[in-house]
């Protein structure tokens, strides 16, 4: 049977959208994210739609998965790379108030009391929500200087939590 392009992408999405959805979730253990990697993976699949002629054949469904887990795993790499980025506002604000609400004036006024490297490196992550990469760059210091300098800024900052609250 002879396709045309939107018959094509029709069928596909009717065959294979709730079971790479299924796969897509084992990977990621999110829905949203798991969303997210069936819609990436079927606009590879739309870029690509030239080498799709039968939707049902066993090469096509393999081709289908092989770009799904290409897109979830893309997904998943991106996901950890922002873990990394270890000082997200929730992460920091909680060092500083786990009980209550914190503005961010408080957080940027309790960071200025760290030592120049340490505040330098939360700044850069933190407000600036720069990369471990970016902040490197911009501080001149390698990326692992960067990690153990955030690292130990993190408990310098549950020191000063400690020291307000005694």
């Amino acid at each position: 049977m002879q396709y045309n392009e939107e018959d094509l992408i029709d069928s596909l999405y009717k065959l294979y959208e709730q079971s790479m959805y299924h796969e897509a979730y084992k990977i990621l253990r999110d829905e949203h994210l798991a969303e997210d990697a069936v819609h990436e993976a079927f606009l590879r699949l739309i870029r690509n739609r030239d080498k799709i002629k039968d939707p049902n054949s066993p090469k096509v469904r393999s081709y289908v998965y092989k770009t799904l887990k290409s897109s979830a795993f893309d997904i998943y790499r991106m996901q950890k790379k922002q873990r990394e980025n270890c000082c997200e506002y929730a992460e920091v604000a909680d060092f500083l108030h786990s009980d209550e609400d914190i503005d961010i004036s408080t957080v940027v006024s309790t960071i200025a009391e760290l030592p120049q490297k340490y505040a330098a490196v939360l700044d850069c992550l933190f407000i600036n929500e720069l990369s471990i990469r970016e902040t490197s760059a911009v501080l001149k210091i390698s990326e692992t200087c960067v990690r153990k300098r955030c690292e130990r800024a993190r408990k310098l900052l549950k020191n000063i939590k400690t020291n307000k609250e005694d």
